[in-house]
């Protein structure tokens, strides 16, 4: 009997794995920020639950001249995604044909790579030496069937940044003809002092570079680049789903061309827009970040664990034995932490930088299990 035949492609797709979540558990493992949502944005959707009978503003007009407000540039330079996932997506079905080829790290989030074989790309993984991009690699695996190239700074799942004059120099050297897409979805949390890319080894503490951590902000005027921000992370608006892109007004116009109708919902809209606004709530957010990375990098060093000092909210762990049983061990006590297998790392943990409420959690844990 005849059956369905699927794509060929399907062959070569791996279902994305997410952080752990148990009721019982602190959830340390997706990069969630650990103080909720904010409660502007939770007073947007309140105040717009009873529009839920009409369709959301396609081209999420109030959402855009909010964040052309924040980045000074003008509302036609945006496209709105659900979440940054499709915003990848969208880039891959707006600029890849079957064959084309694509540069990704050896260590970095799976979604660019996914994307791109949906649409029958062929991936290039560029080494990552001791974790970090190596942007000079990256321009030599550059040939004529290169058609994207995606950086992640600071990256996931290491948190390493790429230093601006690196990124500026690459930036000028890759051809026109490539399209260089950015995602910065923990731009937010980047604090240069810490160490950054040019010293991209793993350490048992922090340190000084003399070089600035990369925004493509300023790049993404050029018409190769399209940079990517997320309200999942500083914003604590994981489960609306609302990412965006910024780029040349002619790269939103080709996007926008393959974009699904009323993507973003209208309270993910509102609530965005409000978050976006409240700067307390994401001062306050980074505040907690910082304190909790320097808690959480002391009591690594403490525990002898190495680790990746980081720009993001996670931090990176070393650790002696199969991450994904330790993993286990580590949620069975009442944590999840990622454990990043899927990621080409077998021997290291991410955790997300929590509360004190939540470290105090953590480190009885991480004592008890790495024998401390």
């Amino acid at each position: 009997m005849p059956i369905v035949k699927t794509r060929q492609t399907l062959k070569n797709l791996t279902a994305y794995t997410p952080g752990e979540r148990r009721l019982d558990a602190i959830k340390l493992s997706s990069n969630e920020n650990p103080r909720g949502p904010s409660p502007r944005a939770m007073e947007a959707i309140r105040a717009t639950l009873n529009e839920a009978h009409f369709y959301p503003d396609g081209g999420a007009r109030d959402l855009k001249e909010a964040l052309a407000r924040r980045h000074g540039c003008d509302p036609g330079r945006i496209v709105i995604g659900n979440g940054s996932d499709e915003v990848l997506t969208m880039i891959a079905a707006t600029y890849l044909n079957p064959g084309d080829r694509v540069l990704v790290g050896e260590h970095t989030f799976s979604q660019y790579e996914f994307s791109a074989r949906l649409f029958d790309a062929e991936i290039v993984r560029v080494p990552m030496p001791n974790l970090a991009f190596d942007l000079d690699l990256m321009l030599r695996a550059i040939d004529d069937r290169t058609r994207v190239v995606y950086l992640c700074s600071p990256n996931n799942p290491t948190g390493l940044a790429i230093a601006q004059t690196d990124f500026d120099t690459f930036i000028e050297r890759v051809p026109r003809e490539v399209l260089v897409v950015v995602d910065h979805a923990y731009q937010d949390y980047v604090d240069d002092s810490t160490v950054l890319q040019g010293d991209a080894s793993v350490t048992g503490g922090g340190g000084d570079d003399a070089q600035a951590p990369a925004t493509a902000q300023g790049r993404a005027s050029y018409p190769n680049v399209v940079v990517l921000h997320t309200f999942s992370k500083l914003y604590g608006l994981a489960a609306l789903r609302v990412g965006y892109g910024i780029a040349a007004p002619e790269r939103i116009a080709e996007i926008e061309k393959v974009r699904s109708p009323f993507n973003v919902n209208s309270f993910a809209q509102v609530a965005a827009a409000a978050a976006l606004e409240n700067r307390t709530f994401a001062d306050e957010s980074l505040a907690i970040n910082r304190l909790g990375k320097a808690r959480m990098m002391a009591m690594l060093d403490d525990l002898s664990l190495p680790y990746l000092s980081t720009q993001a909210n996670f931090i990176t762990v070393e650790v002696p034995e199969d991450a994904k049983a330790l993993a286990g061990r580590i949620a069975e006590r009442g944590v999840t932490v990622r454990a990043l297998t899927s990621f080409g790392l077998p021997n290291h943990l991410r955790i997300t930088i929590g509360t004190d409420a939540q470290i105090d959690r953590l480190e009885p844990i991480l004592r008890e299990v790495f024998g401390h």
